[in-house]
């Protein structure tokens, strides 16, 4: 593997150029330690007409409504134009499709708990509740056994 690091002032912000022959597991565990690294990663989203800057580690869960992806912390909601798809895409590995209306944040998941009236997940230290479709579900149960 070759290394190549580029200093340039002109940017405003980093970027990271991985170029490889096939994509491998070995490469998608690259981009995820470089994505964990990156801590101080964050979008800008909206609310009440004003624009904030927030840090990804703070979100919990990103949900579609009537046309609008509302975007969720412990403390606040905001707003964004991007669809869901395309947040999606954008995304670190922690962040998982848990319904088709909804993403969220594998390391802010407190519990996941099966029922007959549905799959609940609950946050840390948020009051905050989303649920999981049937067809997610055990998915996001690997998931998170992995992360232990």
């Amino acid at each position: 593997m070759k290394i190549h690091v580029e200093v340039d002032p002109e940017l405003s912000d980093s970027e990271v150029t991985i170029r490889v022959p096939a994509r491998t597991a070995a490469v998608d565990q690259l981009v995820a330690a470089i994505h964990a690294a990156d801590t101080t990663q964050q979008l800008t989203f909206s609310w009440h007409g004003e624009n904030y800057r927030v840090n990804l580690t703070d979100i919990l869960f990103f949900e579609a409504s009537d046309h609008q992806v509302a975007v969720h912390t412990a403390t606040a909601m905001y707003t964004t134009g991007q669809r869901l798809y395309e947040l999606a895409a954008d995304l670190p590995p922690q962040f998982m499709r848990v319904s088709k209306s909804a993403i969220l944040n594998r390391t802010q998941v407190f519990s996941l708990t099966r029922s007959v009236t549905g799959n609940l997940v609950k946050f840390q230290n948020s009051h905050k509740q989303l649920y999981v479709s049937r067809r997610y579900y055990q998915a996001l149960k690997r998931a998170l056994e992995e992360k232990g």
